[in-house]
């Protein structure tokens, strides 16, 4: 079954996020990934270990999600629409950053695997997300809702929930663009 068009538009966002951290990292020596402008910045490995280690903890929430959606019936066509909220997590989380907060401590990435890793943990992250967008095509995406396993009081729709994913997802590779531009020769 084709993905409603909003999941679609999604699948490519990933697709093209996908082929800019490739972009970003070709070339890069261990050093160069792993390498911070100051100390309390992160890397270019440092930002794609975030979207992976952020994957990791929302994928188990989305998956709760689906099922108990499923379980429910809660199916739709669509159209479906984000919401003013959705609206609003979307602008926020998209580059360039509006406010400066501090990661979760959950989200924040440990340096204890070799830079170079960092982009085929990535990678291989992102299939699992488009794995979800599998599994949550034809439920009703503005019906069925997701809640935050980082802060419980931040609940959205699956669309916004995917949608705000992406956002998040090219704020980061948007850093690391930045901190490529910036690489000590």
């Amino acid at each position: 079954m084709p993905l409603v068009p909003e999941l679609e538009q999604i699948r490519r966002e990933i697709n093209a996020i996908n082929l800019r951290a490739q972009e970003l990292c070709q070339g890069l020596s261990e050093e160069q990934l792993a390498w911070r402008p100051k100390p309390n910045r992160w890397s270019v490995a440092e930002n794609l270990t975030h979207l992976d280690t952020t994957t990791a903890v929302m994928l188990p929430a989305v998956d709760q999600t689906i099922a108990e959606a499923r379980r429910r019936n809660l199916y739709r066509e669509g159209p479906f629409h984000l919401g003013l909220l959705g609206r609003l997590y979307i602008w926020y989380s998209e580059p360039p950053p509006k406010l400066k907060l501090p990661a979760p401590k959950i989200l924040k990435p440990l340096r204890n695997s070799a830079a170079i890793l960092a982009l085929p943990a990535f990678l291989a992250a992102q299939q699992q997300v488009l794995a979800r967008l599998e599994q949550a095509n034809g439920l009703d995406l503005s019906r069925v809702c997701f809640q935050s396993p980082i802060a419980a009081y931040i609940r959205m729709n699956l669309l916004a929930f995917f949608s705000v994913f992406t956002a998040h997802e090219r704020r980061h590779i948007a850093q690391a663009a930045e901190l490529r531009k910036r690489l000590p020769s």
